[in-house]
């Protein structure tokens, strides 16, 4: 967008006599741009809602727009061919119109040029001929030549400290905005095309002399403008943690970069300490491996809402700064970096090294089975993983079984309470990437159960009925053993019952002798 001529600082508003409502607005009647330059010609408009035909109230259809230029001073007259036409498809491609048929009529011109030194006026048509729309005044636009470039920065000092940022811009008198430059340091010329050149988390090497001209008009050099950085850092305590700063995946995978960081909490701002609050987390990317280098767009930025879809960020402002690449291309292979921003300059922070991601593509993958025996008894599990010698993890697969795609698609498949219609081969490969198929795995299951896999609840009611078992016999073998002592006493008593009752059979005496006799006398 131009620059607003500061006589001409105000909005002008034209009414269409006869009918009621219509409008045509411009934010500003003269501009002027730079030769080579782009130049936006604001402009909104009210259509007419309804017209008198006849003592009847018509509501028109707006059918068509043009811009067209005008060699007189802010007036209009009609002149052909439209520089824009809603009606041609043969428009000039330095003229775009960025406006709508129903409120928005913004001109755009680009690489302007001397011929654009004129007045550019919009009309709109609809579908009756009383109520065509000629505004009588436009906008006009005075094209200067080689009227060199000046920057203009984002701080007052031009000496700053290790880690702030610094934002220059290349602009003009004239004009400020959509340029398409070239960025010089020391005379040599920068990637950055923009008209703002963005330096953050400045080293001593950011130090030099830095120029910017049009691209398509080196005269408008501007003169140099000295940055100068200390090494003395500001924030304390911050801190970025790689749990690995080299990791590989197979094209079409998932990768996971774990990464967690400690915030600063203060900065010392002229010998106070200032607390730092985060406010914004970004991960880029460079091609220079594992050496940081601030590129843009960046490929996550907290404060975007267009992030491209592949690159989630899993983390948060606290502590967890781990980012997920989806579906992984050959483009990622590369480094990403993570970096914190604070609500001070001189607290934004970004590691000097990254994560580096090497991406190969079609190596095979390959199934490794919870079990070493490829040979199993009804009624077992196994789980089967498909994984890489690269990726093991966060893979989207097609599993197979003899050739059969199955319905799991997780990398790991869980095979419960084995059949005999489990038995066969089973493949995997990435399931955006088929030439990663792996080798066959041969799974047989037999009929039977193996007594060495009996699960812990048939152990349990074994152990307890072996208890209840003992237990039984040991409370039979007491009782019994009560009843046989007091059967025997019993015995006892009706043996001496029996042994008194019975009388032994009679024995005949033996006669005695002289000594019984004598001895019986006295």
């Amino acid at each position: 967008m131009a620059v607003w001529d500061k006589n001409t600082l105000w909005g002008f508003l034209l009414l269409l006599t006869g009918a009621v409502g219509q409008t045509v607005i411009y934010p500003l009647t003269s501009t002027c741009a730079v030769r080579g330059s782009t130049a936006t010609l604001p402009c909104t408009f009210t259509p007419l809602k309804t017209f008198s035909d006849g003592g009847r109230e018509v509501p028109p259809e707006l059918i068509r727009v043009v811009w067209y230029q005008s060699q007189q001073h802010q007036l209009c007259q009609l002149n052909k061919p439209f520089v824009y036409d809603s009606d041609s498809k043969n428009h000039k491609q330095r003229f775009e119109y960025l406006g709508d048929k129903k409120t928005n009529c913004t001109l755009q011109i680009r690489d302007v040029q001397q011929r654009d030194h004129a007045t550019f006026c919009f009309r709109m048509e609809v579908d009756h001929t009383k109520v065509h729309f000629n505004i009588s005044r436009g906008v006009t636009v005075r094209v200067v030549d080689s009227t060199k470039m000046r920057i203009i920065s984002s701080s007052d000092d031009k000496k700053l400290s290790r880690g702030e940022t610094v934002t220059l811009l290349c602009a003009s008198v004239c004009t400020f905005h959509q340029l398409e430059v070239t960025w010089f340091k020391d005379g040599h010329a920068l990637s950055e095309t923009g008209p703002s050149l963005e330096l953050d988390f400045l080293t001593a090497e950011d130090s030099g002399n830095y120029t910017c001209a049009l691209k398509a008009n080196m005269e408008t050099l501007s003169e140099p403008y000295s940055l100068q950085v200390t090494g003395e850092t500001g924030a304390v305590g911050q801190t970025v943690n790689y749990p690995f700063t080299s990791t590989c995946a197979v094209t079409g995978s998932t990768a996971t970069l774990p990464c967690t960081f400690t915030p600063p909490k203060s900065v010392d701002q002229r010998g106070r300490e200032v607390p730092l609050k985060i406010v914004r987390v970004l991960w880029y990317q460079s091609h220079c491996y594992q050496l940081y280098q601030l590129t843009k767009p960046s490929v996550y930025d907290s404060d975007s809402t267009n992030n491209k879809p592949r690159y989630q960020y899993l983390g948060d402002m606290k502590t967890n700064c781990t980012l997920q690449i989806r579906d992984v291309q050959q483009r990622d292979n590369a480094s990403f970096s993570f970096r914190m921003g604070v609500n001070h300059r001189g607290g934004h922070f970004t590691n000097g090294t990254g994560v580096t991601v090497r991406v190969t593509d079609g190596i095979q993958m390959r199934i490794i089975s919870s079990s070493d025996d490829n040979k199993f008894r009804k009624k077992e599990n196994v789980t089967l993983l498909c994984a890489s010698v690269c990726t093991f993890h966060h893979l989207e697969v097609t599993w197979f079984k003899d050739g059969c795609i199955l319905s799991e698609t997780g990398s790991s498949l869980q095979l419960s309470s084995l059949t005999v219609e489990d038995s066969g081969n089973y493949t995997c490969a990435l399931k955006t990437n088929m030439k990663t198929l792996s080798e066959p795995h041969s799974l047989q299951v037999e009929a039977g159960v193996k007594l060495d896999k009996v699960d812990n609840l048939t152990v349990a009611r074994l152990l307890l009925f072996s208890a209840h078992t003992v237990l039984i016999l040991f409370l039979a073998s007491v009782i019994l053993k009560g009843r046989v002592v007091c059967r025997s006493g019993e015995g006892q008593q009706q043996t001496a019952e029996r042994l008194v009752a019975v009388q032994p059979p009679d024995v005949p005496e033996e006669p005695r002798t002289n000594e019984e006799e004598r001895g019986q006398a006295v």
